[in-house]
């Protein structure tokens, strides 16, 4: 994790006051694997806080003109890596909310791009958690070497998004409505919010019963 990195508590457990982050670029940057909500938390904090919201898939997938899975058959998995650390090392961009693909923390000018330019929350799912939501991964563009597995993947990873971690969201008991408020709420201990004098509190009505079951319908929750 980088110096002074945030480790929140899980749901229904108090978190301590962190110290305030180390200013950055007003950017918030999703790191973790495939379906843990980056796409889905990352659109409901960008609605509250006046943030546009990118996601570097899209951005690859409009860069090139292909899918994801194509990109990846056609090219194997070095050459996507390639293609992915390229792009989201030229993303240049100032109050944002980015949510990344998986694979973004190999590319090491990927990363230092988008550390430099914001906050770097690691959406944190357990295993076993991670296993129900994605039970299809090749489909869901994953990308995965010759006989790797799932597990194998997560075990590579977990050190990577640790180590680009600012902050740090166990999702191990939360919805998505319930770890959206907690990213908010952590941003907004760490400073991140200090010079945003426009941005006020998140509106209750978007972490309601109500808005999750209208959110639940989006075909893009666990991306």
């Amino acid at each position: 994790m980088t110096e002074g990195t945030q480790t929140e508590a899980m749901c229904g457990e108090a978190a301590a006051d962190p110290s305030p982050l180390p200013p950055k670029h007003r950017n918030i940057i999703l790191i973790g694997m495939p379906a843990v909500g980056k796409t889905t938390i990352g659109r409901r904090i960008a609605a509250a806080a006046n943030l546009t919201f990118l996601d570097t898939d899209r951005i690859i997938e409009a860069e090139t003109g292909q899918n994801l899975p194509d990109l990846i058959r056609e090219n194997g998995t070095e050459g996507f890596l390639s293609i992915e650390n390229r792009v989201c090392a030229a993303i240049d961009v100032t109050d944002c909310i980015i949510a990344t693909g998986g694979s973004v923390v190999y590319g090491e000018e990927a990363m230092q791009n988008l550390s430099e330019s914001g906050t770097v929350v690691y959406l944190k799912l357990a295993y076993p958690l991670l296993q129900k939501r994605l039970r299809t991964p090749r489909e869901r563009g994953v990308v995965l070497r010759r006989g790797q597995s799932l597990y194998d993947l997560y075990r590579e990873r977990v050190p990577l998004y640790e180590k680009y971690a600012d902050i740090v969201i166990d999702e191990r008991t939360c919805y998505p409505t319930q770890t959206a408020e907690r990213v908010y709420r952590a941003l907004r201990r760490s400073g991140f919010f200090r010079e945003r004098r426009h941005i006020g509190y998140l509106p209750r009505t978007l972490f309601s019963k109500k808005a999750e079951e209208q959110k639940n319908s989006e075909s893009n929750t666990n991306q």
